[in-house]
């Protein structure tokens, strides 16, 4: 099969008529939440007078009640109706992104506001995230979820790429509020494509209820494919991901450098999204690929640190970029097709936690060691650990050896 055969391949699931409506929907709604989460940036620094610390505490705070509540709010996703429980999110975020607009176009919004909306939008995603990440097999099924969460993947890193652009040309021609009216807006487009697929079953086994959450983490814990694939989660986000708010300091806070740094890391998503991606779907070997890919992203993440030449650290962040997109993907895709039906959202709730809502955490983390230790030498140091727990993964021969068509 040739690699044009391959690309054009991996599109299937949007010719159906379900997934191409909720994914022009979700393209809509990313771009507004890039928007959104630029604009609240630039105005959290503005707000606390220039303190870099204030935009870890607005992370801090919309990833709190993720790493609270997801193991118990993505049980709501295995007992009621997944694409009700998103339309219901959507109609919060509208509510709590249309008050905090009309406070910031009043000029009475206070950093305090900030932090507890950020706080309140958080409570949200901890039902959103993994009842999205369930709707999306709801949509896909076995065969092609692995498709549909590369697609996915693929337009996140696009309106990563244009959300913050035009955030920019927004804040600056018409105001900041402007950015969250349109974050706003934008739900809608979602909410709309939503009401039309009501065609979309939740995929659920006849005489099968919903697992408690021991009985989900004892299924982690019994299951080693499903516990590394966790682990592997947790060594992307926390020493993968969790060190690119750290490029600013890496630039010594050129905002020019630091452009560049970003641009290099997203680059290499969107080249493994357009391109890459359709060509590893199709490898069987999940648990050496994850693993090798690991490895991957921790050695161009010590070049990068190591480096003084910015052409190097560029190509470094490069090929970084393209690791971490693989590892998300593949450890999204893998958790789904191995979760069973009655405890998915529960599971998908735990990944939420490991993926989304420890980020902040690995960048408060990273920061407090970067001003001890040095930040070329602690992005250094946490590169040769995912090395490391990358390659403790690879002793075990069961999941060297797992191959995903024996799965299946």
């Amino acid at each position: 099969m040739s690699a044009l055969s391959l690309w054009l391949n991996n599109f299937t699931p949007l010719r159906t008529a379900h997934t191409r409506v909720y994914l022009s929907g979700q393209s809509v709604s990313m771009i507004g939440i890039w928007l959104q989460q630029t604009a609240m940036a630039l105005l959290v620094y503005q707000l606390s007078g220039g303190q870099a610390f204030a935009l870890g505490v607005s992370a801090l705070c919309s990833s709190v009640p993720i790493l609270a509540f997801s193991l118990f709010t993505g049980g709501l996703a295995d007992r009621y109706d997944r694409r009700k429980l998103l339309i219901g999110c959507h109609l919060l975020e509208i509510a709590l992104t249309f008050a905090i607009a009309a406070m910031i176009q009043a000029e009475h919004v206070q950093l305090a506001h900030i932090y507890v909306f950020a706080f309140l939008m958080g409570c949200v995603n901890s039902v959103y995230f993994p009842t999205q990440q369930a709707f999306l097999f709801d949509l896909a099924g076995m065969d092609n979820i692995r498709k549909l969460i590369s697609i996915n993947s693929m337009i996140l890193n696009v309106c990563r790429t244009v959300g913050p652009t035009l955030a920019g040309y927004l804040v600056a021609q018409v105001g900041m509020s402007a950015a969250f009216w349109a974050n706003g807006l934008s739900y809608w487009v979602v909410i709309f494509s939503l009401i039309s697929l009501r065609g979309v079953n939740q995929e659920r086994r006849q005489g099968q209820t919903a697992a408690s959450l021991i009985e989900a983490l004892a299924h982690i814990r019994d299951t080693l494919t499903l516990r590394n694939l966790y682990i592997c989660c947790a060594t992307l986000t926390m020493f993968g991901l969790g060190t690119l708010a750290l490029l600013p300091a890496v630039a010594h806070g050129d905002p020019r450098r630091t452009g560049l740094l970003l641009a290099a890391a997203a680059s290499g998503s969107l080249v493994y999204a357009f391109f890459l991606s359709p060509v590893i779907s199709h490898i069987k070997r999940m648990g050496l690929t994850l693993s090798l890919t690991l490895v991957w992203m921790g050695g161009w993440l010590i070049v990068s640190a190591l480096s003084q030449w910015l052409a190097l650290q560029l190509i470094a962040l490069f090929m970084f970029g393209l690791a971490t997109s693989q590892a998300m993907v593949t450890c999204t895709s893998m958790v789904q097709i191995l979760s069973p039906a009655a405890m998915r959202g529960r599971l998908m709730g735990l990944f939420s936690i490991i993926g989304f809502g420890l980020q902040p955490v690995a960048t408060l983390i990273g920061g407090f060691l970067a001003d001890r230790w040095g930040v070329t030498t602690t992005i250094a140091v946490w590169g040769l650990v995912a090395v490391t727990l990358a390659g403790g993964l690879l002793v075990q021969r069961p999941w060297r050896g797992w191959d995903l068509t024996a799965q299946s």
